[in-house]
């Protein structure tokens, strides 16, 4: 199997490309792992780096199977590794407890906390609105909102992020959806945390409806 080397990686690695012996389906992880056993300079770069297989951003546990073209790509800015940055995502039917949210943080380097609340309005342009469902991809949602939250991070520079969105049934007044975000500033929170939420408006597949 190919796997494809860009920027800092191929001057790690000496090699635009690798080639791995792959017989049987593996993870991405494991390709990883792999591949920096052979290279051992690359190791420290996982929590910067995005796989993707087929010309597609993937996950880490996505298979690969014979066959497939890995890439392995470093931030598009081409610098240093990242700082380890901490995201946390769901997608539920649990109730949102902002608070403890906000308490989760770890708060390492974190000089500010921007949080964004979205609620089921009532009424809606004089309509009333006794509640939302909401309707989820969950499998695909998740990681959506992961790839959101890592590039807000690699934006803004914040360090780390917690979003919750409700499924189901949300009475109005109740929580639908929250957005923490973690910074050394709040320039870099506040910015990070509107990109987060505009990113998931647009891009999670998460709709909602009168029920």
């Amino acid at each position: 199997m190919r796997v494809r080397l860009f920027a800092s990686l191929r001057e790690l690695a000496g090699a635009t490309e690798v080639e791995l012996e792959l017989h049987q389906p593996t993870s991405v992880e494991n390709c990883w792992i792999r591949l920096c056993e052979l290279h051992s300079g690359l190791g420290h770069w996982r929590q910067s780096v995005r796989p993707a297989i087929n010309l597609g951003y993937v996950d880490w546990d996505t298979q690969v199977s014979p066959g497939d073209e890995l890439a392995f790509l470093p931030p598009v800015s081409g610098g240093a590794p990242a700082s380890e940055v901490a995201i946390h995502v769901r997608v539920s039917a649990d109730p949102i407890d902002v608070v403890a949210m906000s308490l989760a943080m770890e708060r390492r380097g974190i000089g500010a906390i921007a949080t964004f609340v979205g609620l089921v309005r009532d009424p809606d342009e004089g309509a009333p609105v006794p509640q939302l469902v909401y309707e989820a991809y969950p499998e695909m949602a998740e990681p959506v909102l992961m790839a959101i939250s890592e590039a807000a991070c690699q934006r803004f520079g914040a360090t780390e992020v917690r979003v919750q969105h409700r499924t189901g049934a949300v009475e109005s007044g109740a929580d639908s959806v929250a957005v923490v975000v973690g910074a050394a500033h709040r320039h870099e929170a506040l910015d990070a945390c509107r990109f987060i939420i505009d990113e998931l408006k647009s891009r999670a597949p998460i709709w909602k409806s009168a029920g």
